[in-house]
């Protein structure tokens, strides 16, 4: 046999070691998903055991001081990457049995959600910003959140929505949906209910369905995009107070506290409804 040449030696260690390396990625790579299954089964116990845990209290609550118990709570601190997969794994095995017993599980279960979102991603800010990163430069975190098959509809999805979380909300969502947003974006990929964008002051929210009564009550600033039929608008949401943005039908109507001119000629049209 030939003598094997120095540099068809190299070419043969360099396979190897190509080898090995992809090997270890492999191994790398399964051990990576068994943490994070590890994680998101962990975290789904706690949500599921704190709701549990602290159910009773919250049918006399209102809903403000709902959002503030559930904001106490030691809900559990996760890496955002996993937030998407623990909350619809959290919806999916929820124990629905429950909802002729609880007459306000739409909007405390919205909330406790949310208030889980909101801690996680205002921690992930938070830590951004101590690695000495901007905030315009801190990557917003996507979660694709699906209620469509959730038997009951959700109040309060998105409220006080922060900064850096892009809620995508796949499936219709009952009332408030957006309401005091902070920051973020917001799409729903259905319909909504009443009070939708409810004193909103920042952000952007887009719902690619119909929205309800009420719809932009005390909005202070944001943009709010309604692509389908609104049953009404709050009328305080055309005061010069709103130094937002609405747009419906793909029309901007609004912007800055004052009409634009499609939407002043809209509304001398009677075309816009106010309730």
């Amino acid at each position: 046999m030939p003598k094997e040449s120095f540099k068809q030696f190299v070419k043969r260690q360099e396979k190897k070691l190509d080898k090995a390396e992809k090997m270890v990625e492999e191994v790398e790579g399964r051990w990576k998903d068994k943490i994070e299954e590890f994680e998101i089964e962990k975290s789904v116990k706690k949500l599921k055991k704190l709701w549990e845990e602290n159910e009773e209290e919250l049918g006399a609550k209102g809903w403000s001081e709902t959002f503030s118990f559930f904001f106490s709570l030691p809900l559990p601190e996760i890496s955002p990457s996993l937030l998407e997969r623990i909350s619809n794994k959290f919806l999916k095995e929820f124990d629905w049995e429950r909802i002729e017993v609880r007459e306000y599980l739409g909007p405390d279960l919205s909330l406790f959600l949310t208030v889980f979102l909101k801690k996680n991603i205002e921690n992930y800010t938070s830590s951004q910003k101590n690695k000495g990163i901007k905030e315009e430069n801190i990557e917003p975190i996507e979660v694709y959140l699906k209620v469509k098959e959730a038997p009951i509809v959700l109040d309060y999805l998105g409220y006080r929505n922060p900064e850096k979380l892009h809620l995508i909300i796949e499936g219709n969502c009952g009332r408030w949906t957006g309401s005091e947003m902070q920051g973020g974006k917001i799409i729903v990929k259905g319909n909504c209910g009443d009070w939708i964008g409810g004193e909103m002051q920042g952000g952007k929210m887009i719902v690619e369905g119909n929205c309800g009564d009420l719809t932009g009550e005390h909005m202070q600033g944001g943009v709010l995009n309604v692509k389908g039929e609104v049953k009404s608008f709050d009328k305080s949401a055309f005061s010069p107070d709103n130094q937002g943005t609405i747009i419906w039908k793909n029309t901007k109507i609004w912007e800055n506290g004052n009409w634009t001119k499609e939407g002043k000629e809209m509304w001398e049209r009677g075309e816009i409804p106010v309730g």
